[in-house]
Protein backbone atom coordinates (compact mmCIF):
# COMPACT_ATOMS: atom_id res chain seq x y z
CA UNK A 1 0.00 0.00 0.00
CA UNK A 2 1.56 3.16 -1.10
CA UNK A 3 1.88 6.37 1.14
CA UNK A 4 -1.20 8.08 -0.60
CA UNK A 5 -3.29 5.15 -0.40
CA UNK A 6 -2.16 5.22 3.49
CA UNK A 7 -3.08 8.87 3.83
CA UNK A 8 -6.49 8.83 2.31
CA UNK A 9 -7.35 5.35 4.27
CA UNK A 10 -6.58 7.35 7.68
CA UNK A 11 -8.76 10.52 6.76
CA UNK A 12 -11.34 8.46 5.97
CA UNK A 13 -11.40 6.27 9.26
CA UNK A 14 -10.72 9.71 11.15
CA UNK A 15 -13.94 10.99 9.46
CA UNK A 16 -15.94 8.03 9.93
CA UNK A 17 -15.13 8.13 13.59
CA UNK A 18 -15.81 11.77 13.30
CA UNK A 19 -19.16 11.69 11.95
CA UNK A 20 -20.16 8.51 14.47
CA UNK A 21 -19.56 10.85 17.08
CA UNK A 22 -20.94 13.74 16.08
CA UNK A 23 -24.31 12.00 14.87
CA UNK A 24 -24.56 9.97 18.26
CA UNK A 25 -24.02 13.33 20.01
CA UNK A 26 -26.89 15.07 18.05
CA UNK A 27 -29.02 12.06 18.94
CA UNK A 28 -28.32 12.14 22.51
CA UNK A 29 -28.33 15.80 22.56
CA UNK A 30 -31.73 15.92 20.44
CA UNK A 31 -33.31 13.12 22.74
CA UNK A 32 -32.10 14.81 26.03
CA UNK A 33 -32.67 18.67 25.09
CA UNK A 34 -35.32 18.66 22.36
CA UNK A 35 -37.26 15.72 22.45
CA UNK A 36 -37.84 15.59 26.37
CA UNK A 37 -38.81 19.51 26.92
CA UNK A 38 -41.26 19.23 23.64
CA UNK A 39 -42.75 16.19 25.23
CA UNK A 40 -43.36 18.25 28.58
CA UNK A 41 -44.53 21.06 26.20
CA UNK A 42 -46.77 19.18 24.38
CA UNK A 43 -48.60 17.61 27.56
CA UNK A 44 -48.78 20.82 28.95
CA UNK A 45 -50.46 22.16 25.62
CA UNK A 46 -48.01 24.86 25.18
CA UNK A 47 -46.54 24.09 22.02
CA UNK A 48 -49.01 26.12 19.90
CA UNK A 49 -49.75 28.29 22.83
CA UNK A 50 -48.36 31.89 21.64
CA UNK A 51 -49.13 35.43 23.33
CA UNK A 52 -50.67 37.95 20.62
CA UNK A 53 -47.96 41.17 20.41
CA UNK A 54 -49.16 42.47 17.21
CA UNK A 55 -49.67 45.83 19.24
CA UNK A 56 -45.42 45.47 19.69
CA UNK A 57 -45.02 44.41 16.16
CA UNK A 58 -46.69 47.72 14.67
CA UNK A 59 -44.26 49.42 16.43
CA UNK A 60 -41.18 48.01 16.05
CA UNK A 61 -39.45 49.79 13.55
CA UNK A 62 -41.48 52.63 13.63
CA UNK A 63 -40.60 53.14 17.14
CA UNK A 64 -39.97 56.16 19.03
CA UNK A 65 -36.21 57.60 17.67
CA UNK A 66 -34.69 57.08 21.02
CA UNK A 67 -31.60 54.94 20.05
CA UNK A 68 -31.68 56.38 16.65
CA UNK A 69 -33.10 57.01 13.29
CA UNK A 70 -34.77 53.51 11.68
CA UNK A 71 -33.81 53.43 7.97
CA UNK A 72 -33.23 50.74 5.22
CA UNK A 73 -30.71 50.05 2.49
CA UNK A 74 -30.98 47.39 -0.41
CA UNK A 75 -28.00 45.49 -1.38
CA UNK A 76 -27.98 43.36 -4.29
CA UNK A 77 -31.76 43.39 -4.02
CA UNK A 78 -32.28 42.91 -1.10
CA UNK A 79 -33.78 45.33 1.74
CA UNK A 80 -32.41 45.38 5.32
CA UNK A 81 -33.22 47.69 8.42
CA UNK A 82 -30.76 49.51 10.00
CA UNK A 83 -30.61 51.70 13.15
CA UNK A 84 -27.82 54.94 13.15
CA UNK A 85 -27.01 57.14 15.41
CA UNK A 86 -23.53 59.87 16.16
CA UNK A 87 -22.30 61.93 13.22
CA UNK A 88 -23.55 60.59 9.82
CA UNK A 89 -20.77 61.92 8.07
CA UNK A 90 -18.23 60.69 10.77
CA UNK A 91 -16.41 57.83 10.22
CA UNK A 92 -18.37 54.24 9.97
CA UNK A 93 -19.29 51.73 12.91
CA UNK A 94 -21.09 48.81 11.80
CA UNK A 95 -22.82 46.64 15.11
CA UNK A 96 -23.32 43.37 13.87
CA UNK A 97 -25.66 41.01 15.87
CA UNK A 98 -25.48 37.08 16.10
CA UNK A 99 -28.25 34.68 17.74
CA UNK A 100 -30.85 35.02 19.30
CA UNK A 101 -30.52 39.20 18.13
CA UNK A 102 -31.39 41.48 16.20
CA UNK A 103 -30.34 45.41 16.22
CA UNK A 104 -31.83 46.18 19.67
CA UNK A 105 -28.82 44.38 21.62
CA UNK A 106 -26.56 47.10 20.69
CA UNK A 107 -29.00 50.11 22.27
CA UNK A 108 -26.89 50.90 24.66
CA UNK A 109 -23.78 51.40 22.69
CA UNK A 110 -26.61 53.58 20.01
CA UNK A 111 -26.72 55.24 23.25
CA UNK A 112 -23.44 55.16 24.83
CA UNK A 113 -21.54 55.87 22.47
CA UNK A 114 -23.65 58.52 20.42
CA UNK A 115 -22.00 61.93 21.24
CA UNK A 116 -18.84 60.42 19.84
CA UNK A 117 -17.64 62.00 16.24
CA UNK A 118 -18.83 58.33 14.66
CA UNK A 119 -21.66 57.31 12.58
CA UNK A 120 -22.75 54.20 14.58
CA UNK A 121 -25.13 51.91 12.74
CA UNK A 122 -26.81 48.62 13.99
CA UNK A 123 -27.89 46.61 11.29
CA UNK A 124 -30.30 43.78 11.23
CA UNK A 125 -28.48 40.65 9.82
CA UNK A 126 -30.14 38.99 6.72
CA UNK A 127 -32.85 36.91 8.22
CA UNK A 128 -33.64 38.81 11.29
CA UNK A 129 -35.99 41.77 12.22
CA UNK A 130 -36.95 44.14 9.60
CA UNK A 131 -34.62 42.76 6.95
CA UNK A 132 -34.83 39.98 4.30
CA UNK A 133 -35.99 36.71 5.60
CA UNK A 134 -35.59 34.34 3.02
CA UNK A 135 -36.16 30.68 4.24
CA UNK A 136 -34.07 28.38 2.14
CA UNK A 137 -30.68 27.58 3.64
CA UNK A 138 -28.66 28.43 -0.09
CA UNK A 139 -29.63 31.88 1.23
CA UNK A 140 -27.10 31.99 4.09
CA UNK A 141 -24.20 30.83 2.21
CA UNK A 142 -21.26 32.69 3.42
CA UNK A 143 -20.20 34.50 0.65
CA UNK A 144 -23.91 36.18 0.56
CA UNK A 145 -23.30 37.08 3.99
CA UNK A 146 -20.12 38.89 3.87
CA UNK A 147 -21.63 40.57 0.83
CA UNK A 148 -24.30 41.94 2.87
CA UNK A 149 -21.81 43.36 5.49
CA UNK A 150 -19.11 44.67 2.67
CA UNK A 151 -22.38 46.12 1.28
CA UNK A 152 -23.09 48.19 4.32
CA UNK A 153 -19.96 49.60 5.05
CA UNK A 154 -19.02 50.87 1.35
CA UNK A 155 -22.65 52.55 0.96
CA UNK A 156 -22.35 54.34 4.09
CA UNK A 157 -18.91 54.37 4.01
CA UNK A 158 -15.70 54.05 1.85
CA UNK A 159 -14.40 52.00 5.08
CA UNK A 160 -15.31 51.16 8.18
CA UNK A 161 -14.96 49.43 12.11
CA UNK A 162 -16.93 46.24 12.34
CA UNK A 163 -18.10 44.66 16.00
CA UNK A 164 -19.63 41.58 16.13
CA UNK A 165 -18.96 37.84 16.12
CA UNK A 166 -18.22 35.06 13.90
CA UNK A 167 -19.38 36.38 10.57
CA UNK A 168 -17.29 39.53 11.37
CA UNK A 169 -14.25 37.70 12.04
CA UNK A 170 -14.65 36.01 8.30
CA UNK A 171 -15.18 39.79 7.23
CA UNK A 172 -12.63 41.10 8.15
CA UNK A 173 -9.99 37.73 6.93
CA UNK A 174 -11.54 39.11 3.60
CA UNK A 175 -11.28 42.27 3.71
CA UNK A 176 -7.30 42.22 4.55
CA UNK A 177 -6.86 39.32 1.63
CA UNK A 178 -8.93 42.28 -0.44
CA UNK A 179 -6.68 45.05 0.75
CA UNK A 180 -3.28 42.80 0.54
CA UNK A 181 -5.06 42.31 -3.52
CA UNK A 182 -5.78 45.28 -4.99
CA UNK A 183 -6.44 47.41 -1.78
CA UNK A 184 -10.16 47.16 -1.85
CA UNK A 185 -10.52 46.29 1.81
CA UNK A 186 -13.69 47.23 3.36
CA UNK A 187 -12.42 47.34 7.33
CA UNK A 188 -10.20 49.24 9.18
CA UNK A 189 -10.39 48.10 12.70
CA UNK A 190 -12.08 45.17 14.51
CA UNK A 191 -14.32 44.31 17.64
CA UNK A 192 -15.05 40.97 18.50
CA UNK A 193 -17.58 40.50 21.66
CA UNK A 194 -17.55 36.60 22.77
CA UNK A 195 -17.15 34.94 19.51
CA UNK A 196 -14.83 32.09 18.18
CA UNK A 197 -12.26 32.47 15.63
CA UNK A 198 -13.77 29.07 14.23
CA UNK A 199 -10.08 28.13 12.84
CA UNK A 200 -8.45 29.01 16.60
CA UNK A 201 -11.28 26.65 18.02
CA UNK A 202 -10.79 23.57 15.55
CA UNK A 203 -6.51 24.20 16.07
CA UNK A 204 -7.12 24.05 19.82
CA UNK A 205 -8.92 20.88 19.80
CA UNK A 206 -6.67 19.21 17.53
CA UNK A 207 -3.95 20.33 19.23
CA UNK A 208 -4.84 19.06 22.39
CA UNK A 209 -6.00 15.71 21.42
CA UNK A 210 -2.78 15.09 19.54
CA UNK A 211 -0.48 15.90 22.71
CA UNK A 212 -2.19 13.09 24.20
CA UNK A 213 -0.83 10.70 21.49
CA UNK A 214 2.67 12.69 21.63
CA UNK A 215 6.13 10.08 22.58
CA UNK A 216 6.56 12.08 25.78
CA UNK A 217 3.27 11.83 27.21
CA UNK A 218 3.42 8.01 26.38
CA UNK A 219 6.53 7.71 27.70
CA UNK A 220 5.74 9.49 30.71
CA UNK A 221 1.78 7.55 31.07
CA UNK A 222 4.28 4.06 31.69
CA UNK A 223 6.64 5.88 34.18
CA UNK A 224 4.21 8.33 36.21
CA UNK A 225 0.58 6.77 34.70
CA UNK A 226 -1.56 8.97 37.91
CA UNK A 227 -0.27 11.82 37.62
CA UNK A 228 0.28 11.98 33.69
CA UNK A 229 -3.72 10.97 33.51
CA UNK A 230 -4.15 13.73 35.64
CA UNK A 231 -2.30 16.34 34.01
CA UNK A 232 -3.71 14.62 30.27
CA UNK A 233 -7.18 15.20 31.20
CA UNK A 234 -6.97 18.92 32.55
CA UNK A 235 -5.37 19.44 29.42
CA UNK A 236 -7.96 18.25 27.53
CA UNK A 237 -11.13 18.98 29.28
CA UNK A 238 -11.89 22.58 28.08
CA UNK A 239 -12.42 20.96 24.69
CA UNK A 240 -15.46 18.57 26.16
CA UNK A 241 -16.69 21.11 28.64
CA UNK A 242 -17.07 23.17 24.82
CA UNK A 243 -18.48 20.42 23.08
CA UNK A 244 -21.03 19.56 25.76
CA UNK A 245 -21.46 23.80 25.49
CA UNK A 246 -22.17 23.16 21.98
CA UNK A 247 -24.72 21.20 21.66
CA UNK A 248 -27.34 23.24 20.42
CA UNK A 249 -25.21 23.45 17.25
CA UNK A 250 -26.18 19.73 16.41
CA UNK A 251 -29.51 20.53 17.74
CA UNK A 252 -29.50 23.26 14.97
CA UNK A 253 -29.42 20.51 12.29
CA UNK A 254 -32.32 19.15 12.99
CA UNK A 255 -35.10 21.03 10.32
CA UNK A 256 -38.50 21.91 11.84
CA UNK A 257 -38.08 20.28 15.08
CA UNK A 258 -35.06 22.60 16.08
CA UNK A 259 -37.78 25.21 15.26
CA UNK A 260 -40.27 23.62 17.13
CA UNK A 261 -38.23 23.31 20.31
CA UNK A 262 -37.08 26.94 20.13
CA UNK A 263 -40.92 28.40 19.77
CA UNK A 264 -42.78 26.38 22.29
CA UNK A 265 -44.16 27.46 25.58
CA UNK A 266 -44.32 31.27 24.09
CA UNK A 267 -40.12 31.24 22.58
CA UNK A 268 -39.09 30.13 25.60
CA UNK A 269 -35.45 29.58 24.66
CA UNK A 270 -35.31 33.72 24.83
CA UNK A 271 -36.60 33.52 28.67
CA UNK A 272 -33.69 31.14 29.07
CA UNK A 273 -30.89 33.61 26.61
CA UNK A 274 -32.06 37.30 26.63
CA UNK A 275 -34.53 37.05 29.63
CA UNK A 276 -31.45 35.53 32.02
CA UNK A 277 -28.86 37.97 30.94
CA UNK A 278 -27.82 39.49 34.50
CA UNK A 279 -27.33 43.49 35.15
CA UNK A 280 -30.71 44.35 35.11
CA UNK A 281 -30.05 45.88 31.52
CA UNK A 282 -33.10 43.34 29.73
CA UNK A 283 -36.57 44.35 30.82
CA UNK A 284 -39.49 42.79 30.68
CA UNK A 285 -40.50 45.13 28.05
CA UNK A 286 -37.27 44.14 26.48
CA UNK A 287 -38.02 40.67 26.15
CA UNK A 288 -41.07 41.14 24.52
CA UNK A 289 -39.78 43.06 21.61
CA UNK A 290 -37.72 40.35 21.02
CA UNK A 291 -40.24 37.99 20.97
CA UNK A 292 -42.59 40.03 18.73
CA UNK A 293 -39.55 39.96 16.79
CA UNK A 294 -39.12 36.55 16.50
CA UNK A 295 -42.63 35.09 16.06
CA UNK A 296 -43.10 38.13 13.31
CA UNK A 297 -43.85 36.25 10.05
CA UNK A 298 -44.52 32.87 11.24
CA UNK A 299 -40.88 32.49 12.84
CA UNK A 300 -39.19 33.54 10.40
CA UNK A 301 -36.35 35.40 12.53
CA UNK A 302 -36.03 31.78 14.15
CA UNK A 303 -35.35 29.73 10.52
CA UNK A 304 -33.41 32.57 9.16
CA UNK A 305 -31.42 32.55 12.29
CA UNK A 306 -30.93 28.79 12.39
CA UNK A 307 -30.03 28.83 8.97
CA UNK A 308 -26.26 30.28 9.87
CA UNK A 309 -25.57 27.08 11.46
CA UNK A 310 -27.29 25.08 8.52
CA UNK A 311 -25.28 26.45 5.81
CA UNK A 312 -21.59 27.26 5.41
CA UNK A 313 -21.56 30.55 7.28
CA UNK A 314 -19.30 29.25 10.47
CA UNK A 315 -16.36 28.10 8.14
CA UNK A 316 -17.61 28.82 4.55
CA UNK A 317 -14.15 31.69 3.60
CA UNK A 318 -11.66 29.75 5.14
CA UNK A 319 -12.58 26.64 3.56
CA UNK A 320 -12.82 28.74 -0.03
CA UNK A 321 -9.35 30.60 0.70
CA UNK A 322 -8.32 26.81 1.50
CA UNK A 323 -9.37 25.90 -1.66
CA UNK A 324 -7.77 28.50 -3.43
CA UNK A 325 -4.18 28.12 -1.98
CA UNK A 326 -4.02 31.12 0.67
CA UNK A 327 -0.86 31.34 2.22
CA UNK A 328 -2.06 32.37 5.84
CA UNK A 329 -6.02 31.16 5.68
CA UNK A 330 -8.04 32.90 8.24
CA UNK A 331 -5.45 35.45 8.57
CA UNK A 332 -6.38 39.27 10.50
CA UNK A 333 -3.82 41.95 10.23
CA UNK A 334 -6.06 45.04 11.04
CA UNK A 335 -6.22 46.56 14.83
CA UNK A 336 -8.21 44.10 16.76
CA UNK A 337 -10.17 44.19 19.89
CA UNK A 338 -11.53 41.45 21.28
CA UNK A 339 -14.00 41.80 24.77
CA UNK A 340 -14.63 38.48 26.58
CA UNK A 341 -17.07 37.85 28.98
CA UNK A 342 -15.67 34.72 31.22
CA UNK A 343 -18.51 33.73 32.57
CA UNK A 344 -19.84 32.13 29.26
CA UNK A 345 -21.98 29.55 28.91
CA UNK A 346 -21.99 29.16 25.37
CA UNK A 347 -18.30 29.27 25.07
CA UNK A 348 -14.90 28.52 26.60
CA UNK A 349 -12.64 30.71 27.53
CA UNK A 350 -9.17 28.67 26.64
CA UNK A 351 -10.55 27.01 23.20
CA UNK A 352 -11.22 30.44 21.75
CA UNK A 353 -8.84 32.62 23.07
CA UNK A 354 -5.78 30.81 23.45
CA UNK A 355 -3.05 30.72 20.45
CA UNK A 356 -5.38 33.73 18.26
CA UNK A 357 -2.39 35.67 17.88
CA UNK A 358 -1.14 32.97 15.19
CA UNK A 359 -3.98 34.37 13.68
CA UNK A 360 -4.38 38.10 14.19
CA UNK A 361 -1.23 40.10 14.34
CA UNK A 362 -2.24 43.17 15.59
CA UNK A 363 -4.14 42.07 18.97
CA UNK A 364 -5.74 42.83 21.92
CA UNK A 365 -7.63 41.32 24.70
CA UNK A 366 -9.90 42.32 27.28
CA UNK A 367 -11.53 39.98 29.69
CA UNK A 368 -14.34 40.64 31.93
CA UNK A 369 -14.61 38.37 35.01
CA UNK A 370 -18.51 39.45 35.92
CA UNK A 371 -19.88 39.11 32.29
CA UNK A 372 -21.06 36.22 30.18
CA UNK A 373 -21.65 35.61 26.53
CA UNK A 374 -23.83 39.18 25.84
CA UNK A 375 -21.38 41.24 27.22
CA UNK A 376 -22.82 44.14 25.36
CA UNK A 377 -25.87 44.06 27.23
CA UNK A 378 -24.74 42.43 30.73
CA UNK A 379 -21.91 45.70 31.35
CA UNK A 380 -22.56 48.41 29.04
CA UNK A 381 -21.19 51.26 30.25
CA UNK A 382 -18.13 49.11 30.57
CA UNK A 383 -18.11 47.69 26.97
CA UNK A 384 -18.97 51.32 26.00
CA UNK A 385 -15.71 52.88 27.95
CA UNK A 386 -13.34 50.11 25.98
CA UNK A 387 -14.80 50.83 22.49
CA UNK A 388 -14.55 54.34 22.89
CA UNK A 389 -10.84 54.46 24.02
CA UNK A 390 -9.84 51.68 21.43
CA UNK A 391 -11.17 52.80 18.27
CA UNK A 392 -9.91 56.49 19.21
CA UNK A 393 -6.26 54.61 19.81
CA UNK A 394 -3.52 56.02 17.95
CA UNK A 395 -0.70 53.02 16.47
CA UNK A 396 -0.14 49.56 17.02
CA UNK A 397 -2.06 47.83 19.91
CA UNK A 398 1.34 45.96 20.75
CA UNK A 399 2.47 49.25 22.14
CA UNK A 400 -0.14 47.97 25.21
CA UNK A 401 1.88 46.18 27.82
CA UNK A 402 0.37 42.63 28.86
CA UNK A 403 -1.25 44.59 32.09
CA UNK A 404 -1.85 47.52 30.07
CA UNK A 405 -6.17 47.63 29.82
CA UNK A 406 -8.36 49.58 27.93
CA UNK A 407 -10.83 51.08 31.10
Amino acid sequence: MNKSMSSKMIKGIENLVLNILIYTYAAFSGILFVGLPLLKSWLRGEIKKFKDRSDVLENLYTQDPYYGKHKTLVIDGCTFHYVEAGNVNGPLVLFIHGFPEYWYSWRHQLEGLREMDYHLVAVDMRGYGGSYRPREVSEYNYDLLLGDIRGFIQELSPNGRAAGGVLSWQAAAQSWELDHADKSGYIERLIILNAPHTLVWRDNFIRRFLDLVRFGNLKSLVSNPRETVHHSWEHVKPCFQQFLMSFYISVFQLRYVAEKWMTCGDLRFLDFTIGKIPGGNVTTEDLEKYKATFSADNFSSVTGGLNYYRGNAIMGLYNEQKDRGVKQIGFVGIPTLVIWGEKDQALQMQMNLDNLGSYVSNLKIVSIPEAGHFVQQEVPEKVNDIIRKFITSKGNLHDLGENDTLY
